[in-house]
Formats: C-alpha cells, sequence, structure tokens
C-alpha cells in the first residue's frame, strides 16, 4: 500500500518539531542542574546552621536544667536516690539505669562515673552476658554483690550458666556478697576451690536440682576461708566440716545436706570456731553418724540470737540442745522430723537450761503442732497458733512453758488464733484452753464456739474460770442470729459480777472487738449498709457502750465511734481490687 503524497510530506515536518522540541528539553534540564547545585548548597548551608543551633539549645538546656531542683541535690545525696530506685526491682535494673541515664546530660555523666550504681550484679534470662560484662566495666574497682538464681538443667542453659560463671569468677577478689544457684552438674562450682575473695563477707551456694554428685565436698577457697566472711549458707552442697574452713562467723545455715553431711561431733567442734555467732539454723541434715557422737563440755554462745532446728531427727535436737548454752536466744523454732511426746524429747532435764531460760525470760512466742508433727518457735512476745489435732499435747506444753522457775514470775500475754475449719476441732481447742490464764487475746477464723468464752462456770475440774484474762476478741467469719445473740451474752456476761467457790469474782472485761476482715473488703458499700442497716443500733449498740469510752470497737477496717459512725482506721493498708 503506497503513503499519499500528503503524508509524505508532513514526515520531514513533525521529524523537524520533534528534534526542536529535544533539544528545548536538554537546555531546561541543564538550567534545571544549576537550579539543584544552588538547592543543596543552601541546604547544606541550612543545616549547618541547624547544628550550630541545635547544640546551642542543648547548652541552654543543659544550663537551665542545672536550676532543677533536684539537680541542686549534692552529688551524694543524688546518687543515694539513684541506688534506691536501681535496688527496688532488680530484674528491671538496666533498664533503670538507661531511663535515667536519658534524662539529661548531668545525669547521664552522673551515672556513667559513679561505679557504685553498677555494682549489683543479678543474673536473668532478660539481661544478657554482655550487660553484665558492661556493669562490671562500669563498676570498676567497687565491691560487687552477685546474684544468680540458676537456669534450667537443659544443656544449652548450663552452656550459659557456664558462661556466666567465666565472667564473675575472674572478678572474685571484688565480691562483697554472692547467691549462687546452680542446676545441673554443681562441679561448675569447682573453680571456688582456688579463688581468693579477700572483701567477701556473706556467701550462699545451693544446688537447685540435682543434690551434689561428686564423692567429695566442696573444699571452697580451698580450705583458706575469707578474712571478712560473716555469713555462710550451704542448701544441698557438701563443703569440709572444719572449724578451719568455718570459723568466726556470725551466721550459719546448713540446708538439705544427706550425701558428705556432718557428724555431730564435727558440729560440735565447728560451733565452738565462731565464738560470735548470732543466727545458727540447720534444717533437713541427716547427720553422719546419727545420735551417737562423744559428750561434748558445753558450748557457750553467749551472742546466739536465733536458733532453728528442723526436720531433724528428735534424739539429735535433744543432743545439739543439750550441747548449746545460750542465754541469749530469744528467736527460734524446733521441728523434729517425727511425732513426739516433747516431754520425753525436749523438756528434759538435759536440755533444762535452754528451756528454762525460755520460760524465765518469757521470750517463747508460740507453740504449734499439727498432721503429727510438733513445733516449738519463740520470738519475743507470745503468739500461739493452733490449727491442730494434738490439741492436748499443746495444751501440756504451754501450761509448762507458763510455769517459770523464778519466783513470782510476771504474766505472759498469750494471743490464741484459731484457724481450724473442723467446728468439732475448734470446740474442742477452746475446751483445752479455756482455762489458760495467760490468754489475753483470741481470734477465730472459720468457726467461732463463742458460748465457752462466757462467764458463769468453772473450768472442769479446777477452780480456775474460762479465759479470765482475756481482754480482746477477733471474729473474721460472719455470724449468724444465734452466734450474735451469744456474743452479746459474752459481752454482758464478762462485764459483771461471777460467783465463784462462795465469792464474787469479775473477769478481765473485754476491752476491744473485731469483726469482719481489716483488709479484705470486696464491696465496701455493701459493708457499710449492712452495719447502718442491720447491726446498729439493733447488736452492736450494747456492745459499744460495754466497751466504754476507752474500749475499741471495729467493723471490718472502719473504727465504730460512740456514737455509731465509721472511721477510718489510721495507717492500716488497703487491698485494692
Amino acid at each position: 500500500m503506497q503513503m499519499p503524497d500528503d503524508a509524505r510530506d508532513a514526515f520531514p515536518r513533525m521529524l523537524q518539531t520533534l528534534a526542536g522540541l529535544m533539544s528545548q528539553h536538554t537546555d531546561d534540564r541543564e538550567i534545571d542542574g544549576e537550579n539543584l547545585s544552588q538547592c543543596d548548597e543552601e541546604l547544606d548551608a541550612l543545616r549547618s546552621v541547624q547544628r550550630q543551633l541545635e547544640r546551642r539549645v542543648a547548652l541552654v538546656c543543659r544550663k537551665r536544667n542545672t536550676f532543677a531542683p533536684v539537680n541542686a541535690l549534692p552529688l551524694e545525696l543524688l546518687v543515694t536516690i539513684f541506688t534506691i530506685v536501681t535496688d527496688s526491682e532488680p530484674v528491671q535494673v538496666w533498664s533503670d539505669r538507661e531511663t535515667l541515664m536519658l534524662v539529661c546530660h548531668h545525669w547521664n555523666q552522673l551515672l556513667n562515673n559513679t561505679p557504685t550504681l553498677w555494682t549489683k550484679i543479678q543474673k536473668s534470662a532478660e539481661i544478657s552476658d554482655a550487660i553484665i560484662t558492661r556493669a562490671l566495666e562500669m563498676s570498676k574497682d567497687a565491691p560487687l554483690e552477685i546474684d544468680y538464681g540458676g537456669t534450667v538443667g537443659r544443656r544449652a542453659a548450663q552452656e550459659r550458666q557456664q558462661a556466666f560463671l567465666s565472667i564473675i569468677f575472674p572478678h572474685a577478689n571484688r565480691w562483697r556478697k554472692a547467691v549462687l544457684g546452680i542446676h545441673g552438674a554443681v562441679q561448675a562450682l569447682e573453680p571456688m576451690t582456688s579463688l581468693s575473695a579477700p572483701l567477701l563477707e556473706s556467701l550462699s551456694l545451693w544446688a537447685i536440682d540435682p543434690a551434689w554428685a561428686g564423692d567429695k565436698p566442696l573444699d571452697i577457697f580451698g580450705g583458706r576461708p575469707p578474712p571478712r566472711l560473716r555469713e555462710l549458707s550451704l542448701n544441698r552442697i557438701p563443703v569440709p566440716w572444719s572449724p578451719k574452713t568455718l570459723c568466726n562467723l556470725k551466721a550459719l545455715k546448713i540446708t538439705s545436706i544427706d550425701q558428705l553431711a556432718p557428724s555431730l561431733d564435727q558440729l560440735f567442734a565447728i560451733l565452738p570456731a565462731s565464738p560470735g555467732l548470732e543466727s545458727l539454723s540447720i534444717v533437713d541434715v541427716t547427720f553422719s553418724g546419727g545420735a551417737s557422737a562423744s559428750i561434748p563440755n558445753p558450748i557457750h554462745m553467749p551472742t546466739l540470737g536465733k536458733l532453728s532446728l528442723e526436720v531433724i531427727s528428735p534424739a539429735i535436737t535433744n543432743r545439739i540442745l543439750a550441747a548449746i548454752h545460750a542465754p541469749d536466744c530469744k528467736f527460734g523454732s524446733l521441728r523434729p522430723t517425727l511425732p513426739l511426746d516433747p516431754f520425753e524429747t525436749l523438756f528434759i532435764p538435759e536440755v533444762s537450761h535452754l528451756f528454762d531460760h525460755f520460760r524465765s525470760g518469757a521470750s517463747t512466742s508460740s507453740f504449734y503442732c499439727g498432721g503429727g508433727e510438733v513445733t516449738v518457735s519463740w520470738e519475743g512476745s507470745w503468739n500461739i497458733v493452733l490449727d491442730v489435732e494434738n490439741i492436748r499435747v499443746a495444751k501440756r506444753v504451754l501450761e509448762w512453758l507458763s510455769v517459770s522457775p523464778e519466783p513470782d514470775p510476771p504474766a505472759v500475754p498469750l494471743r490464741l488464733t484459731i484457724t481450724e475449719v473442723d467446728s468439732l476441732l475448734v470446740e474442742d481447742i477452746v475446751a483445752v484452753m479455756t482455762g489458760t490464764e495467760a490468754v489475753r487475746q483470741i481470734e477465730f477464723g472459720y468457726h467461732a464456739p463463742l458460748a465457752g468464752l462466757a462467764a458463769g462456770g468453772l473450768v472442769e475440774g479446777s477452780d480456775r474460770m474460762s479465759f479470765p484474762g482475756l481482754r480482746d476478741l477477733i471474729i473474721r467469719k460472719s455470724l449468724d442470729d444465734d452466734e450474735w445473740e451469744t456474743l452479746l451474752r459474752v459481752f454482758r456476761s464478762r462485764h459483771g459480777d461471777v460467783e465463784v467457790m462462795g465469792g464474787d469474782q469479775r473477769l478481765n472485761p473485754l476491752r476491744s472487738l473485731e469483726l469482719g476482715e481489716d483488709w479484705n473488703v470486696e464491696d465496701e458499700g455493701l459493708v457499710i449498709a449492712e452495719f447502718k442497716s442491720i447491726h446498729w443500733p439493733n447488736r452492736l449498740e450494747e456492745i459499744r457502750r460495754l466497751l466504754g469510752h476507752d474500749g475499741k470497737l471495729r467493723w471490718y477496717r472502719w473504727i465504730v465511734a460512740e456514737d455509731g459512725t465509721l472511721e477510718e482506721q489510721p495507717g492500716l493498708w488497703r487491698y485494692i481490687y
């Protein structure tokens, strides 16, 4: 097909026009390139000015920050505040430091130049070895506190455990306090046999799982104990039980030692090597050789204030108590492994020097027996918690402890708490304890057999009144109508005259009554509404009147005034849902 003549003539003109347009576009691009170059130069100049302004702003802000009240504090005080912040949440120590460092240049410099803010090294899954290494570098030469709770017992985790230990062992010369819990093969601690820790004051070693698997004890520090070591705790990790290794301590705790455990002879040699020992705890230790040991001379421990012997045989408990003479021991706990009659094992002439002191010093705090176990513990004022079946043994021990060998001993106030869920057992507890003159306070949990508190009768087989010294009553459970009537009868009887043995005797009037939980209030509005619509004045007005001006009535966490108004109890911690 042949192109028409007019089309052939137009084609060259189109090419010429297109060429002209392309030439003009090239000229425009050259002009645009020049403009772009000028823009770049201008932007560079502006950015330079911007950087200068930013530096100037930073300088002015830094100067302004110096006038902030917090930055007017002495550096030592600010460091103390930072220490409190970083100590409050140990797991988040690193993030706390990072946050503080971002506040301002002054704080950043202070943290970076204060080694003591980096001395607490706590290893967890959230904290990498790189962070630990960084903290060790930032702490410079400051004494360290190491806290490591172990990892799960998988091979990869144990490799991470070994990596962490390899990081901290070279810094043992700076350890002040160390807690090391090891999973898996506890032979990971064997490098400690050659470590030197001249600053170490407190050491806690524990095998999480399994227990020690070696055939010899861990010879910590090669038999050369750190000169400043005063607190030592060993859990499932045996050491050489020698006075050369364990000496000059203030606190010694030995827990869950079965294999390579000490003998009684070794223990009796260790204790005199720490004449300043203040706390001794032996829990779940299978003593080598059992109770067979030579009879030692009395071990005088004048500074021992706390003693705990738990989950060891009654015979060994008796041997230890017979050997120790601790006139200032005011805190402690005895809990043998097997059911026992304490009058055959504990309260016998061989240990009378110890328990007579408890009685004469009125330092015995609590007696607890339950589930076949007997526990005697003491802590300042008396506090008996009974959730028991062998209540009559508890009663006998209580009477023994109440009789001081000293003439005219002072009365020792006793608080009695009964949390047993079996109502018949609670009634038995009240019946057995009813003649105890020392009881000043009773707290009922699930059941409240209030009839046993009323005056008007003698204790069966005795000339004593029921709970004659009772002053304070606490009832946590809700009361039904019959129990409310019984409570009113208790108050009326205890505030009136009682005929006893042909004469008159007035029991101590109750001085306080607490009803309901003092912290766990789910619906405050409902509790207050019940008080106003049901209990006041119908039930509680008379009780409030009998308590008198100096008495105290508390409804859950509110103090009930004499006119029935509810007042917040000052200083009472509240649980908020």
